[in-house]
């Protein structure tokens, strides 16, 4: 499986959604094929399924939707197709931390501690001071302008709504059933249910279910 993204763009902001969830469902059958690419590409330029009008936009879907799916663990569509749409959501967040750099930081620097702190809100402030040490440490984060760092948090925020682990202006765990997480144990994913606002008492019970599985 294709290790997790470590270079920092803000590519993801283009387009029209955060977790295209919409667009991931439409364009599903297309997913588990050897051919994916080739038939993503017909369908920015043939609006077959997606339906959206402007062919920029559907190509800048397809080039997120691209860059994100290449992380899916083997099994993960099977698995998708077959899950509530609270699941799914969480599935689409599990392919946004690993495409993008900077939303891994965001969610494991500043919002997991904040969910483990005592205010358990989004604080905007916190995630311009991230973008902020991020720039002293890479030229290419240095450049990126005011508007663009504005679109980032803006888009992890929604990213964080999407996904149910947001509530206006709170933090809140997306509470799922502990089978849920046992495919990311099996590969080899369990940073992903610290994502998730698990507790220790969590993730003993379900590493304790996943052994008993095997």
């Amino acid at each position: 499986m294709t290790q997790r993204n470590s270079v920092y763009s803000a590519s993801f902001t283009s387009g029209t959604g955060a977790l295209f969830h919409r667009e991931i469902n439409a364009l599903l059958p297309f997913l588990n094929l050897e051919n994916t690419t080739e038939l993503l590409k017909q369908e920015a330029l043939q609006n077959n399924v997606l339906l959206v009008n402007s062919e920029v936009t559907r190509r800048s879907l397809v080039r997120q939707i691209s860059s994100r799916i290449k992380y899916a663990f083997p099994g993960f569509w099977e698995i998708y197709y077959s899950s509530s749409n609270a699941e799914q959501a969480l599935m689409l967040f599990y392919l946004a931390l690993n495409s993008a750099t900077v939303i891994y930081d965001f969610h494991f620097d500043i919002t997991i501690p904040a969910w483990k702190g005592s205010s358990r809100t989004f604080d905007w402030f916190n995630y311009q001071m991230k973008l902020d040490q991020l720039g002293d440490k890479f030229q290419i984060v240095d450049k990126w302008t005011p508007g663009t760092r504005h679109q980032i948090i803006k888009i992890y925020k929604r990213m964080l709504k999407e996904a149910g682990f947001l509530n206006e202006e709170n933090l809140i765990q997306s509470g799922k059933d502990d089978k849920f997480f046992l495919p990311f144990l099996k590969n080899r994913q369990p940073w992903f249910l610290e994502a998730c606002f698990l507790s220790q008492a969590d993730l003993d019970r379900i590493t304790n279910l996943y052994s008993r599985s095997l």
